[in-house]
């Protein structure tokens, strides 16, 4: 068996979902993997479990012929052989299960498993800012927290580490629907900018177009079959001059097998060429996108929020270009915005400036 392992040869068992058995070796199920693909490519920017099994119900996609369900979600987000890694009593065996998924993305996927597995987040409350934030005076990640008020009501705030341990940090505690709300309402004012939004929906329609251009892997597979099919013309006008034997009778089989293969890549490839949109639709969806997105939004565009109890700055991850010259992103400004509150949990008048300052 441990021969059988070390030459990359399957070993038996049932075999993991995105895969298929070929004689003694294991290959990858297209339909199947791309499933899984998906699963991880949506996991991976920020979309919940719980969406992505809607999805894949309203697509009609079935795991073995029944509904897709969280445990079976997240035991393919974990499993390390869809990045072609398997481990056999510490031992490492990489020429088994072909990979699926992109070893960026599964590494990616692997840490934000590791981040939310259980303990670690509210089933209940979705805090949208979760792991993006950090203390400006002590440097110490500022968490999710919830309390209970004494007439039973629950409160949910973002707390400092620092000042939960007592270490020193008198940074302020806030309120989960305030702070959420104004990043949010920083990020799609600024996104819906229309420098801003003409750049993404300009770069979208390139995108596009490159996308519907017939890809490099068609041309190849175009030219081998163009070579194919010259083979095979040749080969039939030999057999019918009388040329003929069972070499004749085999490369023929050959050809016309490998006449259909490429026939069938070719249909997947054109498959893969994008319906086109119009520059409306683009940019109809994009507006609609940023509202009912905010998990996806915050996740795909921020990397870190530094929070001061008299200013948050707010650093994004892509850069956008929405000037000429050669800098890219933002120029750096700051803006004063007004708070009423004088208290995280209560919502009473006394005003303070927030400071925020948009980087990229």
């Amino acid at each position: 068996m441990n021969e059988t392992r070390l030459k990359g040869n399957y070993t038996g068992g049932h075999l993991l979902y995105g895969y298929k058995k070929e004689g003694k070796k294991v290959v990858i199920d297209e339909q199947q993997a791309e499933v899984v693909r998906f699963i991880f490519e949506q996991y991976s920017i920020g979309v919940y479990v719980k969406h992505i099994l809607l999805e894949l119900d309203r697509r009609g996609v079935t795991y073995h012929g029944k509904e897709f369900g969280r445990s079976t979600v997240y035991n393919i987000l974990k499993n390390e052989k869809y990045a072609g890694i398997y481990r056999f009593r510490g031992e490492l065996i990489e020429n088994m299960f072909p990979q699926i998924v992109p070893t960026e993305i599964f590494e990616k996927v692997r840490e934000k498993v590791e981040k939310n597995h259980y303990g670690k987040r509210s089933v209940q409350v979705i805090y949208l800012l979760r792991n993006k934030l950090k203390c400006g005076y002590c440097g110490q990640s500022v968490n999710a927290e919830c309390g209970t008020s004494q007439n039973g009501e629950k409160k949910y705030y973002y707390k400092c580490l620092g000042r939960k341990h007592n270490s020193g940090c008198k940074k302020s505690v806030i309120r989960k629907d305030i702070l959420e709300k104004l990043v949010l309402d920083r990020i799609i004012r600024e996104l819906n900018r229309p420098q801003i939004m003409q750049s993404i929906v300009a770069n979208l329609m390139y995108i596009q177009e490159e996308q519907t251009k017939e890809s490099s892997a068609l041309n190849m597979i175009k030219r081998e079959k163009r070579q194919v099919d010259t083979a095979l013309n040749n080969l039939v006008a030999a057999i019918e001059q009388g040329i003929f034997s069972n070499t004749t009778n085999k490369r023929l089989h050959e050809l016309e097998s490998k006449q259909e293969e490429l026939e069938k890549q070719m249909l997947i490839e054109k498959s893969k060429l994008s319906v086109k949109l119009s520059e409306e639709t683009i940019r109809r969806f994009y507006t609609e996108a940023l509202k009912s997105e905010p998990q996806l939004l915050i996740e795909s565009l921020v990397k870190e929020i530094i929070l001061f109890d008299d200013k948050i700055e707010i650093q994004f991850n892509s850069p956008i270009k929405i000037s000429p010259d050669e800098s890219r992103g933002f120029t750096f400004y700051t803006e004063d915005i007004r708070l009423s509150y004088k208290d995280p949990h209560r919502a009473d008048a006394i005003r303070i400036e927030v400071h925020f300052e948009m980087k990229i």
